[in-house]
C-alpha cells in the first residue's frame, strides 16, 4: 500500500508521530506533499525512509512542511491532483489541518481519491472533537511559560503579567493552558469579563500573592484578524489605568507550535492514526477522525467537518468558572 500525506494551516509538534504510525501500523510506504494545498496543487512530493520516520518520530524538528493559502481549487485544478495522485500510485490520502484543509479534502474525494482526515491545530476548534494533534504540545509550552514568570514574581513581587497565546477565534488553548498551568485569569472570546469587574480581581489577587498572571486569547477583543496583533495592548491600555499597576506583557505567538511533543500529544495522534488505519483495512473510504472526550475514536464524514468554539456548557469551561479564572 502507498499512502500519501499532507498537512494544511499552521505546523504543529506531533505530527511526525502520527505519520510514523501510520506507516508502521498500514505497513505502508509513505509518500509527503510539501507545501499543503499549494503543495499538492505543485505535484510536491518526495518518499521518506523507515529509518527517518522512526528517528524523527518524537522529534520537535519536522520532517513535512506545512502550507496556507486563500486560493480555492478549481474542478480542473482538483482533477489535476487527482490524476497526478493516480500516476503516483496513491491508495489513500491522508490530509491533518484545520477545517478549512479537511473541506478541501471532502471537495478532492469527489474526485476519486480515498481520503481519510485528522484535526491538526493548536486551536483544538475542529467541531465534535476534544483533542486535535498539537493542542496538549502547546499547552506544555504556555505551562512554562507561566512557569518562568511565576519565578520572576517571586523575585520582583508586585507584578502583574499578560500572556497573549494564539487562538483568533476559539480560545480552548487559553482556558485550558490557564488551567493546567494555574494561571489566575484566562480571556476568552466566549466570555468577555466586565473591565472594572476583571480590575477588581486582579487588584484583590494581588494583595494575596506575589504576582497575578493573565492569559488573553489574540481574539479576545474582537478586533481579531489573519495577521493581527494587538489584543493584549488593547487590554492593557483598559486595565492599566484601573489597577494602578504597570502590566508586564508576553506574546508567546509561533512558539506555541513548536516544543518536544508531550506523552499525551504521543499517545492522542498513535489513537487517531490507529483509526485512520482501521478504517482503511475495513474499507471505509472518506472520513474524518476525531476524538471524544472518553478518548475513543470516531470516524465521521468529511463533509460534517468544521470550527468550534469553547463549550460553555462543557467540564473545561465549569473547572474554570468554579476556580475563577474566567
Amino acid at each position: 500500500m502507498k499512502i500519501g500525506v499532507v498537512i494544511s494551516g499552521g505546523d504543529v509538534t506531533g505530527i511526525n508521530n502520527f505519520i510514523f504510525q501510520i506507516a508502521k501500523l498500514a505497513q505502508a510506504e509513505i509518500v509527503l506533499f510539501n507545501a499543503g494545498i499549494p503543495g499538492l496543487l505543485a505535484n510536491q512530493h518526495n518518499p521518506i525512509s523507515e529509518r527517518d520516520l522512526v528517528d524523527y518520530s518524537i522529534s520537535a524538528t519536522p520532517f513535512i512542511s506545512s502550507g496556507r493559502t486563500s486560493h480555492r481549487p478549481t474542478p480542473g485544478e482538483y482533477e489535476g491532483i487527482s490524476k497526478q495522485l493516480k500516476i503516483l500510485h496513491i491508495d489513500v490520502l491522508i490530509m491533518a489541518g484545520g477545517e478549512g484543509s479537511l473541506q478541501f479534502l471532502h471537495n478532492l474525494s469527489e474526485y476519486g481519491i480515498n481520503c481519510f482526515g485528522v484535526g491538526m491545530t493548536i486551536d483544538n476548534d475542529v467541531f465534535g472533537s476534544s483533542y486535535t494533534i498539537g493542542f496538549s504540545t502547546a499547552c506544555e509550552q504556555v505551562l512554562k511559560e507561566v512557569s518562568k514568570l511565576r519565578n520572576t514574581g517571586r523575585a520582583l513581587p508586585g507584578r502583574v503579567f499578560m500572556v497573549e497565546l494564539l487562538g483568533g477565534y476559539c480560545g480552548e488553548l487559553t482556558l485550558q493552558s490557564a488551567i493546567k498551568s494555574n494561571a489566575d485569569f484566562a480571556l476568552i472570546p466566549e466570555c468577555q469579563y466586565p473591565l472594572a469587574e476583571l480590575a477588581t480581581k486582579i487588584k484583590q489577587k494581588l494583595k494575596q500573592q506575589n504576582s497575578v498572571i493573565i492569559l488573553c486569547s489574540e481574539g479576545y477583543t474582537k478586533e481579531y484578524s489573519p495577521g493581527f496583533q494587538g489584543a493584549i495592548d488593547t487590554m492593557i491600555k483598559r486595565l492599566e489605568p484601573q489597577i494602578g499597576v504597570r502590566i508586564r506583557k508576553t506574546i508567546v505567538g509561533y512558539g506555541l507550535r513548536s516544543g518536544d511533543p508531550t506523552g499525551e500529544e504521543i499517545y492522542q495522534g498513535t489513537i487517531m492514526a490507529s483509526e485512520v488505519v482501521r478504517c482503511i483495512h475495513s474499507g471505509m473510504r472518506n472520513k474524518a477522525i476525531i476524538i471524544n472526550s472518553s478518548n475513543q475514536p470516531i470516524p465521521i464524514d468529511l463533509i460534517s467537518m468544521q470550527k468550534r468554539l469553547v463549550d460553555t456548557e462543557g467540564h473545561h469551561y465549569k473547572l474554570a468558572r468554579q476556580l475563577n479564572i474566567i
